[in-house]
């Protein structure tokens, strides 16, 4: 497995990691949507970022997009109150997803453009991302404990999602 595949992997698990936490906090009565909206973006900018870092000899930068639309809805996040209106937290989350969409289209497009097969992957990839979003900025209309668990479901299927990227190709390179 490369170095990039590693960090890939990693946070990946992370992702799934905090969609746990967030499943397990409602039962600690721990359902403040305003303050675990701006944890949850702030930790994505972060992770993002580092993953950037470590792997910018690969060219490649869809963490650093995922960072900056990950940055703007933290900093929306910030200013804004979602725990007074759902709507608001559905729009916030709707927005980031359309943030996520489109590094993820990019990097899909550069798959293409190479003819490397992992576009189909991530293509599919990108529709059940899509798909995941849609369902998780609906179901937001629910008090602070349905959210809270709404976002963990959402987080850990995200974390799922990234996990394919580096697990296919380390299978293809291993074939």
């Amino acid at each position: 497995m490369k170095f990039k595949q590693k960090i890939d992997t990693i946070i990946a698990i992370f992702l799934i990691f905090i969609g746990i936490i967030l499943l397990i906090l409602p039962t600690f009565n721990i359902t403040n949507i305003k303050y675990l909206s701006i944890g949850i973006f702030a930790l994505y900018t972060i992770l993002n970022l580092i993953q950037f870092i470590l792997t910018r000899k690969s060219k490649d930068y869809e963490g650093l997009h995922s960072a900056i639309g990950s940055l703007i809805i933290f900093i929306a996040s910030i200013a804004t109150s979602p725990e007074n209106s759902p709507k608001t937290l559905a729009m916030l989350l709707m927005t980031w997803i359309i943030f996520m969409s489109l590094a993820k289209l990019k990097k899909m497009d550069y798959y293409h453009d190479k003819n490397d097969r992992m576009w189909k992957i991530r293509f599919i990839n990108l529709g059940l991302f899509i798909i995941a979003g849609i369902l998780t900025s609906i179901n937001l209309a629910y008090v602070s404990t349905v959210q809270v668990l709404v976002i963990g479901f959402f987080m850990l299927i995200h974390g799922i999602l990234e996990l394919f990227d580096p697990i296919v190709k380390t299978l293809i390179a291993h074939s």
